[in-house]
């Protein structure tokens, strides 16, 4: 071979040369004839001029390789202290895919991988982010994981000097895409079901993607569906909150809870949730889609950006509860659409996930307590189960049925919903519902979980159900709490009242016997400012926009400043109280305060 000039010719008589020596059970033939030619270079002798090409047994295509040889036998140059071949990778490696993600910029590749038999057409993937391959450091824990031959020292350095040339050398050879780290709306539209852009984040929540599919039977589904659309109210609005997940962002709404509660065992909750999940991905419980409240904020953080449009299922309240049974989950973490800002070890930010969905929830109890901001209260739409009146009719057997076959009716959904003119409508339906709500006495947050759903219903009804089901504005009122429900101000006011009932004995002004809390004159509750702050404070209530509140509404006497006033409760003290006027229905009368 060393009297062949040509360099064509002198790549085909190596290439006939490399078939002969496999059909012979010669391995490593390539590396040897390499180190042939290298010691040819070192004696000023004629050079065998490579060709510069990848040659990856089933490559996806050729990589422009310039001074790296790069074939079955791995990835090397030359370039040694002592003028032998630096190794990359002992088995094929390439990149395949520059991608880019839409919401950050961010660049990641995909490579592909083999090891083992020449003839193995199988290849491997891996997504990475570009700063992991570029780093010598970072390099070999990231690819090591995947499978990748790589370890630290020299290999470590040439492997990110081949991955760097390959992507500099092939601009216009590796493909380039858009990609989604999260489910739901995007500027191409909504994910997964949007072609063309690539999910890069199959590491950290490959299952959870994975289950988001269409399996199954399509009508085996919608008989389930429809059934239980028939049997129960809860159902219909577990489904239509499914559904209106995906319109929380084009109608500009704020995320919501809807909370499945009741003590009863038997009542149809998880199902139910079951079915609500089974519209978008595998519905059964504890899996990728649908999960436990057992887990931490930042994992619900984390999963809530990661479905981002999609509705998050959480089942069984009571694993989110203390030692003492008080339930430590917040809905505001949740509701409020953003995760915490974190910073990083450069003292910079985080990429921080954001959300616009629903909260389809379940428990024993209700998820907000009565001394929950109105915030919260407002961001929830409370359903209490009854084993009297279960949300579905089988539970077995439609649980059985929904693991089965699910998936179909929110791509449905999706693509109706991305046809002209469809959003519009959705506004205007949304709109007329919003006002309809509103003029009940509820407040207009809760008003807006309630249009969503109902615009959704109505839209799913006529696009997918066809049954003239579709909920209505009377049916929703009755979950809807009223205003003064979700004041925190008005149930401080029946708090501090109740407290003042309960406590009449210690309301006697300064007696021989017993501690004194303040007097009662009349229809007024006159509270020692202290006694009042502590009383709120074990009820979570501040007390000064408890005092506020009732200061606006008339409820208390105060001075020119401030809230107090001094009141004689005997014993020659006259410290600040708190003057309550109390209500008709919690009066306490003179005559009940004496002996």
């Amino acid at each position: 071979m060393t009297d062949i000039k040509d360099p064509y010719e002198q790549g085909m008589e190596e290439r006939r040369m490399a078939e002969l020596a496999i059909s012979l059970n010669f391995k490593n033939f390539k590396r040897l004839f390499s180190l042939y030619k290298q010691k040819l270079k070192s004696m000023s002798m004629p050079v065998i001029i490579e060709d510069g090409i990848s040659e990856f047994g089933e490559q996806p295509f050729e990589l422009n390789t310039r001074e790296w040889h790069a074939d079955e036998s791995g990835i090397w140059r030359h370039g040694g202290r002592d003028g032998s071949a630096i190794y990359a990778c002992t088995h094929p490696i390439m990149p395949v895919q520059r991608i880019i993600d839409i919401d950050t910029g961010a660049v990641k590749i995909k490579l592909a991988f083999r090891q083992g038999n020449a003839k193995r057409k199988y290849w491997n993937e891996a997504i990475v982010d570009i700063r992991d391959i570029s780093s010598a450091n970072k390099i070999v824990d990231r690819l090591s994981a995947v499978g990748v031959s790589v370890t630290s020292g020299e290999r470590a350095n040439a492997m990110v000097d081949y991955l760097r040339d390959m992507l500099d050398f092939n601009q216009d050879v590796i493909p380039e895409t858009k990609s989604v780290s999260r489910m739901g709306w995007n500027e191409e539209g909504f994910a997964p079901y949007v072609d063309g852009i690539a999910f890069d984040n199959a590491d950290s929540f490959r299952g959870a993607y994975r289950a988001i599919n269409q399996v199954g039977d399509y009508q085996a589904w919608m008989g389930e569906a429809l059934d239980a659309r028939s049997y129960s109210i809860t159902a219909r609005i577990v489904l239509a909150a499914s559904f209106a997940s995906v319109l929380v962002e084009p109608l500009g709404c704020l995320p919501f809870f809807v909370h499945l509660w009741g003590m009863d065992s038997g009542t149809g909750k998880t199902v139910a949730q079951m079915l609500g999940a089974s519209v978008w991905a595998n519905p059964a419980v504890g899996q990728s889609f649908f999960q436990t409240f057992r887990g931490t904020t930042v994992g619900f953080e984390m999963m809530a950006g990661f479905l981002h449009s999609l509705p998050l299922f959480l089942d069984d309240l009571q694993l989110a509860k203390d030692k003492h049974g008080n339930v430590i989950f917040n809905v505001y973490d949740l509701a409020s659409g953003s995760g915490k800002l974190r910073s990083n070890k450069a003292l910079g930010l985080n990429y921080t996930p954001t959300w616009a969905n629903c909260f389809i929830t379940s428990g024993e109890t209700p998820i907000v307590g009565e001394n929950d901001g109105a915030g919260a209260v407002n961001r929830v739409i409370e359903i209490e189960c009854l084993a009297s009146e279960k949300a579905i009719r089988d539970g077995h057997r439609t649980a059985n049925v929904l693991k089965q076959n699910y998936g179909w009716a929110g791509r449905e959904f999706v693509s109706r919903l991305t046809e002209d003119g469809q959003k519009e409508r959705a506004a205007e339906l949304y709109d007329h519902f919003f006002k309809s709500c509103t003029e009940d006495d509820t407040t207009d947050k809760q008003a807006m979980a309630a249009a969503v759903i109902l615009t959704a219903d109505t839209l799913a009804t006529e696009w997918i159900f066809k049954d003239n089901r579709a909920l209505t504005v009377q049916e929703i009122g009755e979950f809807l709490k009223s205003r003064s429900a979700v004041s925190l101000s008005a149930r401080g006011y029946e708090i501090i009242c109740d407290w003042v009932s309960v406590n009449a004995t210690r309301l006697r002004g300064v007696t021989d016997t017993g501690e004194c809390y303040g007097i009662m004159d009349g229809n007024t509750a006159y509270i020692i400012r202290s006694v009042f702050n502590r009383v709120c404070e074990e009820n979570t209530i501040n007390p000064r926009a408890l005092l506020s509140h009732l200061r606006t509404k008339g409820l208390i006497e105060v001075g020119p400043k401030g809230y107090t006033k001094a009141k004689y409760i005997g014993g020659g003290q006259s410290p600040n109280c708190v003057w309550l006027k109390m209500p008709c229905a919690a009066m306490v009368c003179e005559d009940e305060l004496l002996p």
